[in-house]
């Protein structure tokens, strides 16, 4: 591959005619694709985008004239475009070989069309060292940004909270069905300066942090002082993608995801209407650990097993307030390092049929919150009196599932009807025991 040559010849190519009217004859090098491949939303670079005029900006013989400052980017081309009508079906797709093809793609696209850069792409900054991109958040950062230096900087800003601002800002373990879900649960808490403290288990690890570049790679750089297991884990130099509000460390075989989350400016009393549109059931009156409220979901999670009968999950049996999430996340973690469980639950308990409930309750979606789970002895215990005694949340007369696990065999669960906590097998009979999950915020 070769850098492009910064060129003002206007050159109307026959993949451009191709591109506006739609037909593929024109080029041999443009494929008409089924509409049954549709775009990942967060792929796409819509024609409305900043994105896509700073991409204009970037290619455009105008910018190059001298008649606007070009962004700080050169592509290393050939490049893959997708194109996608105003459903994201895949209407064609092509290679581009310069900055003058790439465009008059962009100025002719029509409008409600959007497309897609096959990623990963190589890129040379203006102080001339090769870059990586592999979303969309990565390319505006390289567009806007001239030297590793810039990058890095633009990096720790959006990796810290402003210090003009009181909020504190957490990126939180994130659960991955792919991913590397070891810490699942846990967050740092960033800080100016390179510092930042991970919570995890009711415990907070002090440490240090920088981003640095890695054979033309962008990198972070994590230490956690002392010696413990998590220490160790943490203590690492490794590669990096960042895609918004989301990072992802790669770490052979699985990845670790990150999510940023915040502290909410609004004050939330019990009964409110929470921010994820569920019911807000207790106030702790301060921030700890990233979290000050919980709110418990509108609607019950479908019918499943509480998880593998006679095999005890220790790490598991935490009753009090603030330890629901910490549970969940140990038994999800648990039947993921089974041999297949989910299809072949026998390798657990032949009376197992691989529904887990606690996996239900992560992959729930409430208003476009994902960061829910089953709630502890405690905190369930707290729903019951705080919401369903006050005829809130719309509860049912009947027991309910906690994360709180009592043995190998049992959970501590709470009927709704008379408030008793009761214990109950993993594997009751069906439709017997409710679940309702809850998040903290």
């Amino acid at each position: 591959m070769i850098n492009f040559i910064k060129t003002t010849t206007v050159i109307i190519s026959l993949l451009v005619i191709a591109l506006i009217f739609g037909c593929s004859n024109f080029d041999d090098n443009w494929r008409e694709t089924a509409s049954i491949d549709t775009g990942t939303p967060g792929k796409i670079i819509e024609k409305s985008s900043e994105l896509y005029n700073t991409l204009q900006k970037a290619t455009t013989s105008k910018a190059l004239e001298g008649g606007e400052v070009p962004p700080c980017v050169e592509f290393v081309y050939p490049l893959s475009l997708r194109v996608y009508d105003n459903n994201l079906n895949g209407i064609g797709s092509t290679n581009i070989h310069s900055d003058v093809e790439f465009s008059k793609v962009l100025e002719n696209l029509p409008t409600g069309q959007s497309l897609s850069i096959s990623y990963p792409i190589a890129t040379t900054l203006e102080d001339g060292t090769e870059y990586t991109v592999n979303n969309n958040a990565e390319l505006a950062i390289a567009l806007n940004n001239c030297s590793r230096e810039d990058i890095i900087r633009y990096y720790n800003d959006l990796f810290i909270p402003s210090t003009q601002n009181p909020i504190n800002y957490f990126w939180r373990v994130k659960y991955s069905e792919a991913g590397d879900n070891t810490y699942f649960s846990g967050s740092f808490l960033v800080s100016p300066g390179g510092y930042l403290q991970f919570y995890y288990n009711h415990q907070k690890y002090d440490g240090t942090f920088f981003f640095l570049f890695v054979d033309d790679k962008l990198h972070i750089n994590i230490n956690l002082e002392g010696d413990s297991e998590v220490v160790k884990y943490w203590n690492i130099d490794r590669e990096v993608e960042v895609d918004g509000v989301n990072i992802t460390i790669k770490k052979a075989p699985k990845d670790i995801k990150l999510e940023l989350i915040y502290e909410s400016r609004k004050e939330y009393k019990v009964g409110d209407v929470g921010p994820a549109k569920g019911i807000v059931f207790y106030d702790k009156g301060e921030y700890t650990f990233g979290w000050r409220y919980m709110e418990v979901a509108t609607k019950n999670l479908k019918d499943s097993e509480w998880g593998c009968a006679t095999s005890p999950i220790s790490n598991a049996r935490n009753t009090e307030l603030g330890y629901g999430f910490y549970n969940t996340a140990q038994i999800i973690n648990y039947h993921d390092n089974l041999a297949n469980y989910y299809l072949n639950p026998s390798v657990c308990n032949s009376a197992n049929n691989g529904t887990l409930l606690a996996k239900d309750a992560v992959k729930q979606i409430q208003d476009v919150f994902i960061d829910w789970f089953l709630p502890s002895a405690d905190e369930l215990d707290l729903v019951y009196k705080n919401l369903y005694l006050n005829n809130l949340g719309n509860f049912q007369d009947s027991v309910y599932w906690t994360s709180t696990e009592i043995d190998a065999n049992t959970v501590s669960t709470v009927d709704f009807k008379t408030g008793e906590k009761t214990v109950t097998s993993k594997i009751p009979e069906k439709g017997t025991i409710k679940a309702r999950a809850i998040r903290y915020f």
